[in-house]
């Protein structure tokens, strides 16, 4: 009877910890997309955009004649203005992002779902405006999922990963590592990009960096894996925040874009 009281409390222990650590780390995912700022002093000012009557986002060189547009699903802290305040400058083709729904001036509660529907939304407001562009996907972190769900969701041309992950756990055990085997049932709202690569039919190109430790180049071959074809190129010294802003990458995308 002792053994089945302290097989219990260890059980209940678990079960508390787990739980707790998926919402604590679910929060902060969150908060990252809902509470910040707009960066001041921008070199172009993003052009806001209703991409429904809740969903907005910004965007920069809308109106400019092109063979592609950029849709960009930023890392923690890149909300849509950030983004394209931040990494549109160095394109000559239309660049959009988006908020997800309950973040920033996009209306309702941010969960799973209400990051999917701003994804495809976002996706089929741009193939209307834009119906005969190329539309290259590129995601950075946190957005790789996001950006990944697209394109397993909509027709798109191109998916950019830099720095992407299979699924959350990857993220959350840089932070608490118990999200191992079978305590990965504790993430709730799990953005399974192991999934969406079966779904995928685009190029996906990975990038990766071996001086990015938070999700090193290790990780990314694995995530190439999931994708049937991918390609992969990995540099040896671009940090995590990086990678939007290196030349080496913005020539890759610029790429993508002919």
């Amino acid at each position: 009877m002792a053994k089945i009281r302290l097989f219990l409390k260890i059980l209940m222990f678990l079960l508390i910890i787990g739980f707790a650590s998926n919402a604590i780390l679910q929060e902060v995912s969150y908060y990252f997309y809902k509470g910040d700022r707009q960066v001041s002093d921008p070199i172009i000012t993003p052009k806001k955009i209703e991409y429904t009557d809740k969903l907005t986002g910004y965007g920069h060189n809308l109106s400019l004649d092109s063979k592609a547009i950029i849709l960009f699903f930023g890392g923690s802290g890149d909300i849509a203005y950030n983004c394209v305040a931040k990494y549109s400058l160095y394109y000559d083709v239309p660049f959009l992002a988006v908020d997800y729904y309950g973040t920033q001036d996009s209306q309702g509660k941010m969960d799973l779902s209400t990051m999917q529907k701003p994804a495809t939304d976002f996706f089929d407001y741009c193939k209307a405006r834009y119906p005969s562009r190329k539309i290259v996907v590129t995601g950075h972190s946190y957005g790789c999922g996001m950006a990944a769900y697209l394109a397993s969701a909509r027709d798109c041309d191109s998916l950019i990963l830099l720095a992407g992950y299979r699924d959350l756990s990857d993220l959350y055990n840089k932070i608490i590592p118990i999200f191992q085997g079978p305590f990965k049932a504790f993430i709730s709202d799990d953005i399974r990009v192991d999934q969406y690569a079966k779904q995928t039919v685009c190029p996906v190109t990975i990038v990766a960096s071996q001086a990015d430790n938070t999700l090193g180049a290790d990780l990314q071959e694995k995530v190439r894996r999931l994708y049937n074809g991918a390609k992969l190129l990995t540099f040896p010294d671009i940090d995590h925040g990086d990678y939007p802003t290196d030349k080496r990458v913005i020539a890759l995308i610029k790429e993508q874009l002919q």
